[in-house]
């Protein structure tokens, strides 16, 4: 009609994406308006003026092809397309109005899925007898091609051990770093999973966000979650520890690493690739820890009522546990014959410290020393000769299995045979007797000499006393 409205169409890009996520921004300009009736909606302002709808052509041009991406209609009502309302809610999309009339489309990340033709198509509306607004006038700009050159982003991880766990308990430790293609700067989210075979179902261990939020898996006992450390050790670079492996941790693990890239100034992460590394494998035999045996003494005789000190020595090896997760139970045996068969407990002491004394048939006591985990000692105060005889020792080890977590009872374990003495000391025992016998005798002795002299003296004595002729030769005569 020679009376409608009458307007020229420009598309420029003022803003053109080099990759995918840039923005993008198209301007429609609106010029040479003639024949704009009195009441006509056409570029007066951002919600009274015309009805502008930004297209999106296919290559095969055809106007049935074009979907709308956002509209203005003649009284300001903003509207989407179905596959864009999202976008234009969440304000990633805008579509603007700018004085006079010019109206701009605005990407905020542009996607693989918004290249393709772009049209503006303008609409004129005038009012009618009854007061309506009518569309009179519709053009369609030429089209503008947006497009670039996609370089997808890609993702190769590396999975390295830096410590195997050869035995249970011990510590495994991998790391995993990413080497990045057509990736500037990004954030990464880790999982950390396992299988225990090829065919085995996969379990997570252990996550970490791009935020660097760390979260233990589904698979992940609470009891050992003190155990499993996932740490950021590089710009690109993750280490998984795994302490105090168990039986049940034997498998494959390996890290799923995700890339996610997020504009400055925006909150919201974007996926932009992900990779898994190469499997690791922990496997190792548990055939638990391995124990030896031995008994000695300072001496193997005593005298009666002197100590007698037994030492009962044990060894581990193999893969031997800490300290505080071994102990033993620790029996003694009492034979009287050398190489007998039949033997006596004497004493024992349980892996917990408690000792027992079994009753006896000597007056002479027994205790035992624990000098350290692996040291006990069996001491015998007031040696009798009762207590002559072959000892030995019998221990059973209980260790803390570090595949299993479980006090584990090992196989008993006997000693060789010591023979102890009590000797008799002869000269000892007699020193005595013979003081004694010596002292009575030599006090006898005495007392008897004593008594012999005064009996001499005062008992036997003649008291009627002759005195004797001095006249010899009278007697001689006599005779």
């Amino acid at each position: 009609m020679a009376d409608e409205p009458n307007f020229t169409l420009t598309v420029e890009p003022i803003t053109t994406p080099q990759a995918t996520a840039e923005p993008t921004e198209l301007a429609c300009h609106v010029t040479n308006i003639t024949r704009l009736p009195p009441g006509g909606r056409l570029g007066i302002s951002w919600g009274d003026a015309d009805d502008v709808i930004l297209c999106v052509q296919s290559a095969a041009g055809s106007g049935d092809d074009r979907h709308t991406v956002a509209s203005l209609d003649g009284r300001g009502n903003l509207l989407a397309g179905a596959e864009y309302a999202d976008r234009l809610g969440s304000g990633v999309m805008s579509l603007t109005r700018v004085p006079p009339d010019t109206f701009k489309l605005r990407f905020l990340h542009t996607q693989e899925v918004d290249m393709g033709r772009y049209v503006c198509v303008v609409s004129a509306w005038t009012p009618s007898n009854g007061g309506d607004l009518v569309k009179t006038t519709e053009l369609q700009s030429p089209p503008l091609t947006v497009q670039w050159q996609v370089k997808r982003p890609s993702l190769n991880v590396l999975a390295t051990p830096l410590r195997d766990a050869p035995v249970g308990g011990a510590t495994f430790e991998m790391s995993c770093s990413v080497d990045t293609e057509n990736l500037e700067e990004a954030g990464y989210s880790v999982l950390v999973q396992s299988q225990d075979g090829v065919e085995g179902s996969v379990r997570t261990i252990m996550t970490l966000s791009p935020d660097g939020v760390l979260q233990p898996g589904g698979a992940t006992d609470p009891s050992r979650r003190d155990n499993l450390v996932l740490t950021k050790s590089g710009p690109a670079e993750f280490r998984f520890r795994l302490g105090g492996v168990q039986l049940g941790d034997r498998g494959f693990y390996w890290c799923d690493i995700t890339a996610w890239t997020r504009p400055t100034g925006g909150h919201a992460w974007t996926r932009a690739a992900g990779a898994e590394s190469n499997k690791l494998r922990l496997h190792f035999q548990e055939n638990g820890p391995a124990f030896s045996i031995a008994i000695q003494s300072d001496t193997s005789s005593v005298y009666p009522q002197e100590t007698a000190k037994m030492e009962c020595s044990l060894r581990s090896s193999g893969s031997p546990p800490k300290t505080g997760d071994l102990a033993y139970e620790v029996r003694w045996f009492f034979t009287r014959l050398r190489g007998g068969q039949t033997t006596t407990p004497v004493a024992s002491i349980d892996r917990f410290g408690v000792l027992r004394k079994e009753p006896r048939n000597s007056s002479s006591d027994v205790s035992i020393e624990r000098h350290d985990t692996h040291t006990y000692v069996l001491n015998i105060h007031g040696a009798r000769d009762s207590d002559s005889g072959e000892y030995h020792c019998v221990a059973t080890p209980w260790y803390l299995a570090a595949s299993t977590g479980a006090w584990t009872q090992a196989g008993e374990l006997t000693s060789s045979r010591i023979f102890l003495t009590v000797r008799f000391a002869v000269w000892e025992s007699l020193q005595l007797p013979l003081l004694y016998g010596v002292s009575a005798s030599v006090g006898v002795g005495l007392f008897s000499l004593v008594l012999g002299l005064v009996c001499a003296q005062c008992c036997c004595r003649n008291l009627a006393h002759t005195p004797r002729s001095r006249n010899k030769l009278m007697d001689l005569e006599m005779d």
